[in-house]
């Protein structure tokens, strides 16, 4: 059993006294709608790391949740004459502040991470629109030289290497294009890719003779 002494009493009174003393979260209100920034450290002071608690819940970061704390407490000291006593507790409308700025920043992230996948995908495609340019000028190079060299070749050599090769047909889509044997479209193919091969080593030495 507790043994009660004066200075039990005593201690119990000096400790009302000091709740007594303290001033009401009204009252700090009211100084800061005043511009008294002691009253602004004194509220900050009671009830920081329960606003930070509560940002946490939407802001799942510590130095984000810091970041959006900070907003919110200028927020409290721009916008204070904005809190009515007749509205709530000072402690309730600074926790409506601070759960709105939360999502106010996660909306922001949100928008950002969406513009900067955008910012990604449109590069990809910058990138792949180069690389099909430069694919289709190939093929386009590719199919002048063809074409300068397919008037060496017989008519029907010509006809079967257009067909199969710049117009992408299978050999026996050309036999029934060109109403021939599958057979004979081989063989048509065979010898005139034979003589191209033969023009391009030509074009290729003398290329190499002209750049030595």
């Amino acid at each position: 059993m507790k043994t009660l002494t004066p200075n039990t009493f005593s201690s119990a009174t000096s400790s009302e006294a000091a709740e007594v003393l303290l001033p009401a979260d009204e009252d700090l209100m009211i100084g800061i709608q005043q511009r008294d920034g002691n009253a602004l450290k004194t509220l900050v002071q009671r009830y920081r790391k329960l606003l930070k608690c509560a940002i946490l819940r939407t802001v799942h970061d510590d130095a984000a949740a810091e970041d959006v704390l900070q907003e919110c407490l200028l927020d409290l000291w721009r916008h204070s004459d904005h809190y009515s006593a007749t509205k709530g507790k000072p402690l309730a409308w600074m926790m409506t502040l601070c759960r709105r700025r939360a999502i106010d920043y996660l909306r922001r992230s949100m928008a950002y991470c969406r513009a900067k996948e955008r910012m990604e995908e449109s590069m990809k495609e910058t990138v792949s629109y180069t690389q099909d340019c430069s694919l289709d000028c190939e093929q386009a190079d590719m199919g002048r030289v063809l074409g300068q060299h397919l008037a060496l070749l017989p008519p029907a050599q010509q006809e079967v290497i257009r067909l199969a090769f710049l117009k992408g047909m299978s050999q026996r889509e050309v036999a029934h294009a060109t109403h021939t044997p599958l057979g004979t479209v081989k063989t048509r193919l065979e010898l005139g890719l034979k003589k191209l091969r033969q023009v391009f080593r030509t074009r290729s030495a003398i290329h190499t003779m002209q750049a030595a």
